[in-house]
């Protein structure tokens, strides 16, 4: 961060985002603050006129689009994040749906700037949550155990579509297989979390649309929050999460301090056998936000969900 003004470069990935992509694009286009600002745009091979969209905002503003074919949202964001430019000083990633307050930038540069070290660092925040017209419906809630690595194993608590970071973090990011990967705004979480420091706003700094088509989402009633969590249990998603820190320990295990990959090795070696795993649910750190969802990790775990 040596330059008199800081670079930023946004990582957005489309895929028939028409309805709601111009509105997003606006929103970054006005944040406010003392850096160059530059959008680079990964479309997924959309079918409906998001490519049209992007070639105005292309040719009119500065933003680089990357046309290329349907690989999937994992895949498009690391082909983002391996072309990235090296000479920016902070990177964030969008949602191709959502619409940031003009402050929001500011606010994660203000953060990441106050802390002088070269570590991996990723800022995060709250949003508002709101339905398709924008009519805010509820607010994220708040990461209890932020980049706690006993929590962050299973439990992701930075969703893509808030994080800003550094070039250490992109770096380390950089390269990693999208075939490997779950969800990736999890694997820039638990890097953030093993290697360096993860930093909270308080502050609402955009808002989260929610429209029925999300890659993810995020379903802010209980019961909803409910139905949502039992289709992942029974779609098979708990195992993705297992691969997922399983091929993380192998790339990282040497790495991680003697507390943070026993946590792991744990973790992804106790699924194999029954009475292992019985072992594991007792004996464990590894907790969620609340004790009933630690119980509920524990019997799922006990019966073989990861």
């Amino acid at each position: 961060m040596s330059r008199e003004r800081l670079q930023i470069e946004i990582l957005l990935p489309t895929y028939n985002g028409e309805l709601f992509l111009a509105e997003q694009l606006d929103s970054i286009l006005n944040q406010r603050g003392d850096f160059d600002l530059h959008i680079t745009v990964r479309d997924d091979g959309s079918t409906d006129s998001t490519r049209k969209i992007l070639s105005y905002y292309e040719s009119t503003y500065n933003v680089r689009v990357i046309y290329g074919t349907r690989i999937g949202v994992n895949a498009s964001v690391m082909a983002l994040a391996d072309s990235a430019d090296t000479g920016a000083d902070l990177y964030a990633f969008s949602d191709q749906d959502d619409v940031w307050y003009d402050f929001r930038l500011h606010e994660a540069v203000t953060a990441i700037q106050s802390r002088e070290t070269d570590k991996p660092l990723l800022w995060t925040c709250k949003e508002e949550l709101t339905n398709e017209k924008l009519q805010v419906t509820g607010y994220m809630p708040y990461p209890k155990y932020l980049g706690n690595f006993c929590n962050a194993v299973i439990q992701n608590k930075t969703p893509g579509h808030t994080q800003v970071f550094n070039r250490a973090l992109l770096d380390l990011f950089k390269g990693y297989p999208a075939e490997k990967i779950f969800v990736y705004d999890w694997v820039v979480y638990l890097l953030a979390s093993v290697f360096g420091e993860v930093l909270y706003c308080p502050r609402s700094c955009g808002k989260y649309r929610q429209h029925g088509k999300n890659a993810i989402g995020f379903s802010p009633g209980r019961m909803s929050h409910l139905r949502r969590r039992l289709k992942r249990l029974f779609s098979g998603a708990l195992k993705g999460i297992a691969e997922q820190q399983a091929y993380f320990l192998t790339r990282y295990g040497e790495c991680l301090n003697p507390n943070d990959r026993q946590i792991l090795t744990d973790f992804v070696t106790s699924r194999k056998r029954w009475f292992s795993r019985i072992c594991f649910a007792l004996t464990t750190r590894v907790k969620r936000d609340t004790w009933f969802e630690s119980l509920q990790f524990r019997i799922l775990y006990i019966f073989g969900a990861f």
